[in-house]
């Protein structure tokens, strides 16, 4: 079943409502085809893939998202991590999970579960980690569940980064989008979350209502308009929730993502190369929560299990 070392292999998932492509390299998600419309931006090529510098649909690790400086301390030892964005570390470093080949364990039609192993110093982590992610497909929902366990105590924060638009191509600027989240992490100039937590009741952070990206995306809204990259606070922390809502009326089609994760990230893809070309909806835990006493843990001891599910329902 297992490619080559360091060859890239490709699994197919199918039902009667979609095709998913998954790779193992990354273990992304290439493709998400609904009545053969693909709905996820990104590279679908061997080539494209491994020169992608978006995470377009990749697990990302160990520890997604950003820290402060890349610096940490876990236990009186402070971790120094590679600094890949700007003065901080992002989505598990130079070459985190999401530039790693994965291996295929078990694989059929509607379930691909593949593994890495993560060496104790792999980016400067401590710990052995031994990581596996579950893809399973059943009708119109495709469901992602990552775990891992450590043989030392470490950080975990997964996370897949699709990026969709459900239109299948263009802008994003037609998708609603509603996020289910009544507070948010503002951010400061680096994107490092201040450490508060605010309602977003009366900001341009307020998503629990359907919002057009592109009316939201405007000099009427000032704090949006330079496009979400921001972390939300979910109310039922470690309970499947139905998270965020993305719909596409020209298309006629919804996404309802649903995760037992704290946090979902917002990123409107301003940086991608097709500008806003698709929307990652990142359920995750907070960013740089091991730097912040208050935030929901991201350490991992050893003895526990770190579990994630993700799912996105297509309708």
């Amino acid at each position: 079943m297992n490619p080559k070392p360091g060859e890239i292999a490709f699994h197919l998932l199918q039902s009667d409502d979609l095709q998913v492509c998954i790779a193992n390299y990354g273990a992304r998600l290439v493709f998400v085809k609904h009545h053969n419309r693909d709905l996820l931006y990104g590279p679908k090529t061997t080539e494209g893939i491994l020169t992608d510098e978006c995470y377009c649909g990749a697990v990302c690790g160990r520890a997604a998202n950003r820290i402060a400086r890349g610096r940490f301390s876990l236990h009186g030892v402070t971790h120094q991590l590679a600094i890949n964005n700007g003065n901080n570390h992002l989505h598990g470093g130079i070459a985190g999970f999401s530039h790693r080949t994965w291996s295929f364990l078990e694989a059929d039609v509607s379930h691909l579960l593949l593994a890495y192993k993560s060496p104790d110093g792999e980016e400067n982590y401590p710990g052995n980690l031994e990581v596996t992610a579950t893809y399973r497909l059943a009708g119109s929902a495709l469901t992602l569940l990552m775990q891992a366990q450590s043989d030392a105590p470490t950080i975990v924060n997964l996370t897949n980064h699709a990026y969709w638009n459900l239109a299948g191509e263009g802008s994003i600027d037609s998708h609603t989008l509603e996020v289910r989240a009544s507070a948010y992490t503002p951010v400061d100039a680096e994107n490092i979350p201040t450490g508060s937590v605010i309602p977003v009741q009366g900001t341009d952070f307020d998503l629990r209502t359907p919002v057009l990206l592109g009316e939201r995306n405007s000099p009427a809204h000032p704090a949006a308009a330079s496009g979400y990259d921001h972390n939300f606070v979910l109310p039922a922390a470690h309970k499947i929730q139905a998270a965020a809502v993305l719909s596409c009326p020209a298309a006629g089609r919804k996404l309802t993502v649903l995760t037992d994760a704290p946090g979902i990230q917002v990123y409107t893809g301003e940086y991608l190369p097709h500008r806003r070309g698709g929307v990652a909806l990142e359920a995750q835990g907070f960013p740089n929560a091991v730097n912040v006493p208050h935030f929901p843990s991201v350490i991992l001891n050893p003895g526990e299990i770190f579990r994630r599910s993700i799912s996105w329902v297509i309708s």
